[in-house]
């Protein structure tokens, strides 16, 4: 069976930031405090979510995902007593999308500072995702809690890696004895010519694998493709 990070795909621009997250429960010396920068797309989300819900069975550690605006808000609605206790005993906490403090100017900075100095008492791993590296961010309401987290980048994929992900997700979409195969140039037209964005990406592979009527096996070629995404 395969598990979420099992389906990552792995170049040499995000190929550090994988080992990191995937890494992150085994034994280390001193907590991991990673700052994760990445433009929109580059799969930052994908991979900590997929570290969340891949089951370790090597370690005990808990692993949790929240995504940095929902916090000010829950805190707001009261969403369960606790609620932020629990985000500051978990051994492993992704935060994803660091932007989200800054939607709520007067509790988003002030729940960081908290939760991180909470969580370094505690001496627990925390990643936090961002689009921008911490230079260029206003920090002043942040305490210096994040001065010693550690950047590190994930890029998008290359060009190997976007065709890698379109015959991944063909393989996912595919349902035995009705789907049709594409053709290796349709798989290099949908990688580099929609985009080349993973969303958009993923919108056309799914489509073609499941709307599409004719024989099955059938091998689409470039030309059906493009004629069908026009």
């Amino acid at each position: 069976m395969r598990m979420p990070l099992d389906e990552f795909v792995k170049t040499d621009g995000n190929r550090e930031a994988f080992e990191r997250i995937a890494n992150i429960t085994q034994p280390h010396d001193k907590p991991e405090k990673i700052f994760l920068v990445g433009l929109k797309e580059s799969g930052k989300t994908t991979l900590v979510r997929g570290r969340q819900l891949d089951k370790d069975l090597l370690s005990t550690k808990k692993v949790l995902y929240r995504p940095c605006s929902e916090l000010p808000e829950a805190m707001r609605a009261e969403v369960y007593d606790g609620y932020f206790e629990d985000l500051g005993t978990y051994e492993v906490l992704f935060l994803d999308d660091f932007e989200g403090f800054f939607d709520d100017p007067e509790m988003g900075p002030m729940m960081c500072k908290l939760l991180l100095g909470e969580r370094l008492k505690r001496r627990l791993d925390t990643v936090i995702t961002s689009t921008k590296p911490l230079s260029e961010y206003d920090l002043s309401d942040f305490g210096g809690m994040l001065g010693d987290f550690e950047e590190v980048t994930m890029e998008a994929l290359d060009d190997a890696g976007l065709e890698e992900y379109v015959r991944g997700l063909m393989e996912d979409y595919t349902e035995e004895g009705k789907s049709p195969v594409l053709a290796p140039e349709a798989i290099a037209y949908i990688a580099h010519d929609l985009g080349q964005t993973p969303t958009m990406i993923r919108k056309a592979t799914h489509f073609l694998m499941t709307q599409y009527e004719g024989e099955p096996g059938a091998e689409l070629s470039r030309a059906f493709v493009e004629q069908a995404l026009a």
